[in-house]
């Protein structure tokens, strides 16, 4: 077939890895043999995000986080001397759960099994029958399991390893570059969805990098608002790779109007389909006709941002099938109650448009582990599914 002619043409305005254009093979996303791969080579050796701080707050609180790829269960708290940390949540004694707990405020924690007591700091505060245990039995080593913690602009992240390669600024590079100015601060998470898809992790993650599949699954939330004559195809008005991570800039349709109840509550603040104020670190190449931009960071974290508010997801491999999902949308804090109809309008709207996101996600497992097809052919509107595919292959490699 000869090379067509592009009605509009995505800018890159960084350099594209070598990444060539044969098809995708469909093992990564249904061998276990792969995943097992991925767990040790992908996901216990990079800066993986697991909360914002904002969700442990003051002193005395904290957060538990499972991270099923890793077999963790993951402590957050905030130390009397105000400092954010991470523990394993297992007791150093016989291995048992300490916090049961998702969350909550508490000055120290006790295990459920002996009663061994823990401080926020993470440091045995009581060892129950202590005078029974062998002579020289150090219990300043017996605190809880510290866990490698660092933040960016109000992301909590972890290293499973005690010495990274590589700070966790060092790791987002470029993409924190460009972002690194968003007004996150100013905003405050208006809901949270979640789901667990029967599907594999990359399944799940490469349904929201690309924009391409907006024009026939979102038909119904948001008909007509990613392409047009002029881009039919719903083609990025640019596209960024910072190392392992990407950046694309999502085309909205002149010719779109949102329903009279979002152009309604968008005159009271900004909403997910009416927004048009202009923030730091949103656009980065200023495109025209430019509606958000959706942010990678590998391996597993999304901060997509827009004017006015930006949400998240986080894509927790469970097995080879299976995926954990999360949602969180913030938005500019409302300064009244109209602008509190506009957060709820946005979330309403991106619950119904990841609904849509959903409908295929079962079935493409299903499909892919059938064994017709041993290849998936991948478009250049498509090409944040190669990257992704190429920097895992790399990081197997390594």
């Amino acid at each position: 077939m000869g090379k067509l002619d592009r009605p509009y043409t995505t800018r890159y305005t960084t350099e594209m890895p070598a990444m060539g254009d044969a098809p995708l093979p469909v093992a990564p996303y249904v061998s276990r043999a792969f995943f097992e791969l991925e767990r040790e080579k992908v996901f216990r050796r990079a800066w993986l995000e697991v909360a914002r701080v904002e969700d442990v707050p003051d002193p005395g609180d904290y957060r538990v986080v499972d991270i099923d790829v890793l077999g963790w269960s993951l402590l957050l708290t905030r130390g009397s001397d105000g400092a954010l940390r991470a523990f394993h949540n297992v007791c150093p004694h016989r291995g048992n759960k300490v916090v049961q707990h998702r969350a909550g405020h508490a000055n120290g924690f006790t295990c459920g099994f002996h009663g061994w007591v823990f401080g926020n700091d993470g440091e045995l505060k009581h060892m129950a029958g202590e005078a029974y245990f062998p002579p020289g039995t150090d219990r300043c080593r017996l605190g809880l399991i510290p866990v490698t913690l660092d933040t960016w602009n109000g992301f909590v992240f972890i290293h499973p390893q005690a010495e990274p390669p590589q700070t966790l600024r060092d790791f987002l590079g470029g993409m924190a570059d460009q972002i690194e100015d968003f007004p996150f601060d100013r905003c405050a998470r208006i809901a949270r969805y979640e789901a667990t898809p029967r599907a594999n992790w990359k399944v799940v993650l490469d349904a929201f990098q690309e924009a391409f599949h907006a024009i026939m699954v979102h038909r119904g939330s948001l008909p007509d608002s990613a392409a047009a004559p002029q881009n039919p195809s719903a083609a990025p008005t640019s596209a960024r790779f910072h190392g392992p991570h990407r950046s694309l800039s999502v085309w909205a349709s002149p010719r779109y109007r949102p329903p009279e109840v979002g152009m309604i509550v968008g005159k009271y603040g900004p909403t997910f389909a009416t927004a048009k104020d202009r923030f730091a670190g949103i656009n980065p190449d200023g495109d025209d006709s430019w509606w958000f931009d959706i942010n990678v960071f590998f391996p597993n974290f999304f901060c997509d941002t827009g004017p006015g508010w930006y949400f998240t997801y986080n894509f927790w491999p469970v097995s080879e099938n299976r995926t954990r999902w999360t949602m969180d949308i913030y938005q500019l804090r409302a300064p009244h109650a109209g602008g509190l109809l506009a957060q709820e309008h946005t979330k309403i709207l991106l619950r119904d448009a990841v609904l849509e996101d959903f409908s295929t996600l079962e079935a493409t497992q299903q499909m892919m582990e059938s064994g017709a097809l041993t290849h998936i052919t991948i478009s250049e509107l498509e090409i944040a599914l190669r990257h992704q595919m190429h920097i895992i292959d790399q990081w197997l490699a390594a």
